[in-house]
């Protein structure tokens, strides 16, 4: 012990010596190096928690596309159940109904409003043409060029397109698409309708708007379910933009059968039907709920 105590006062002795001679210059270096460790370190654990950068284009083209195809294929034969709640300057504040819709894609649709005391109002589509009867009030209406009243090429299959958010905007749309925090904004024309879409940093649409002459249709989406391309809406809003009538769906199930039933969408007025107006029908929804205003 007595040999290695000066051996280690030695080495002591020149560690300090060694220190003493290191220039002032290579020590405040040391510190900053130290220092720029220590803030790559927290900066690097921030960054873990904060939100993803958006995804380049390019896989976002490639999610959107892929979960769009995938909900399209549903619009073959499908089967919805949703929660209803409409109002807007036509109609005021209406009671929320039971919906039942059933679609064939491209031109058949057929909507069922139940309440408490049984059917509201029934709705077949067929391609231009829109046939409703409410049986309370023994109101039928007929219309052949739906797509003239609604201001949208195509009623049945837009209704279908919106109720899954099947959008699939052409590849030039994405060429052109811009990138933002939340996602990607897209445009586009087809025909006489120009496009609008929003979609999320998953790729799902976020809102999707579509003019024509000089009226336009949104359909925005508040909640979805499930993940990556097997997710649906389960809230979607539909507003005309002139704030006419507004649309709040909240979709409980979805089923989709092989194929489409024949009898889904076969609706005949009865003989004794009275012509539906607008003023019939605030007044049957009056005396089925009341409207709220």
């Amino acid at each position: 012990m007595r040999v290695l105590e000066p051996l280690a006062l030695l080495a002591l002795k020149r560690s300090l010596a060694a220190r003493r001679r290191t220039p002032l210059a290579l020590l405040a270096l040391r510190r900053s190096l130290a220092a720029v460790g220590v803030a790559a370190l927290c900066a690097g654990l921030l960054a873990s928690c904060a939100p993803p950068a958006p995804r380049g284009l390019e896989t976002l083209e490639e999610a959107a596309r892929r979960g769009a195809e995938r909900r399209a294929r549903r619009l073959v034969a499908l089967e919805a159940q949703a929660i209803v709640r409409v109002d807007g300057r036509a109609t005021g504040r209406l009671p929320a109904v039971a919906v039942s819709a059933r679609l064939a894609s491209p031109d058949r649709v057929r909507i069922q409003c139940r309440w408490l005391l049984g059917l509201l109002a029934d709705i077949a589509v067929r391609g231009d043409t829109l046939v409703a009867w409410m049986p309370s009030g023994r109101l039928g209406l007929h219309v052949d060029d739906l797509a003239d009243t609604l201001g949208v090429r195509d009623p049945a299959l837009f209704f279908g397109r919106a109720l899954l958010a099947a959008w699939e905007p052409p590849r030039e749309a994405w060429r052109a698409a811009v990138a933002d925090s939340g996602g990607a904004v897209l445009a586009w024309t087809g025909g006489d309708e120009a496009w609008q879409m929003h979609v999320d940093r998953e790729g799902r649409p976020r809102d999707v708007r579509v003019e024509r002459d000089g009226r336009s249709l949104t359909a925005r989406y508040d909640a979805w379910r499930g993940s990556g391309p097997r997710a649906w809406p389960a809230k979607l809003e539909l507003e005309d933009g002139a704030g006419w009538v507004r649309l709040r769906l909240e979709l409980e199930d979805l089923r989709t059968p092989k194929r489409p039933r024949a009898h889904w969408f076969a609706l005949t007025l009865p003989d004794d039907a009275r012509p539906l107006t607008l003023d019939d029908v605030k007044r049957v929804l009056s005396r089925s709920g009341g409207l709220v205003r």
